[in-house]
Order: structure tokens, then C-alpha cells, then sequence
């Protein structure tokens, strides 16, 4: 795996990982300023907007007891440009490990500064969630 597909993954895993131990800051620092984010949940764009949904979310209890898993994924690098999609799922981590939520995420990402960051993300739920 050459090193952009390495950060890149990198930056997939800490998105996810922010999620769980709400560290909002962390998770609005995954995408570019003029990044937007367009999710079943509501959507946001510049990473201000993404901080505010993120915290939005995190004060609702939305994520509360949940843990979020990245499964498969696939990257494609052409420059400072990348594609990428990935599948999740989300499990009851508080009462019982039932899985309550899967779907993926189609991302654009680009290299500025030489780092990677999310410039576009978009958020699907399988069908199976009632929301």
C-alpha cells in the first residue's frame, strides 16, 4: 500500500474513531474548511457547520452507547485527488451488541498542504434502519 492510501485509511479510521469517544473537534479536523458533509441525519457545509452537527448529534444522544465499526473499503489516488468508499456498521454497545445501523460513506478527498482530508462525504443507511 503506497503512503497516500496509508493517510488516507488513517483518516477513515480516526472519523470513526472520533465518533465514539465524541471528540468533536477531532471529528470536524477529518475535513477540509470548505469540506461538506451530506448525511440521513442532516447536512453540513465548511467544517464550523460540521462541528456544529457533529455536537448537535453527540448532545441528542444519537451515539450514545453505540460503537461504529469501518468494514470493507476501497481507495483510488490520482494526485492530490481521491475517491473512496467504505461500509460501517453500528452496534449497541450499552445494553447487548446488537447491530442497529449499517450503510456506507463515498468520499472525495483532497491533498492540501500535504495533508488529506475529506473534501466531500456522503453517508448512506441501509433501508433496515427505521428512522
Amino acid at each position: 500500500m503506497n503512503n497516500d492510501k496509508l493517510e488516507i485509511l488513517e483518516l477513515l479510521n480516526r472519523y470513526i474513531l472520533s465518533i465514539d469517544t465524541h471528540d468533536d473537534a477531532k471529528f470536524a479536523d477529518n475535513f477540509h474548511e470548505d469540506a461538506v458533509y451530506v448525511s440521513p441525519f442532516g447536512n453540513a457545509t465548511g467544517r464550523a457547520q460540521i462541528l456544529a452537527t457533529i455536537h448537535q448529534w453527540h448532545a441528542g444522544g444519537i451515539t450514545a452507547g453505540k460503537r461504529h465499526m469501518m468494514g470493507t473499503w476501497r481507495i483510488d489516488v490520482n494526485g492530490d485527488r481521491a475517491t473512496s468508499e467504505s461500509s460501517y456498521w453500528i452496534v449497541n454497545a450499552k445494553d447487548g451488541t446488537a447491530i442497529v445501523a449499517s450503510g456506507d460513506y463515498q468520499d472525495e478527498l483532497t491533498k492540501k498542504n500535504g495533508v488529506w482530508k475529506l473534501q466531500k462525504r456522503v453517508q448512506r443507511i441501509d433501508p433496515s434502519f427505521k428512522m
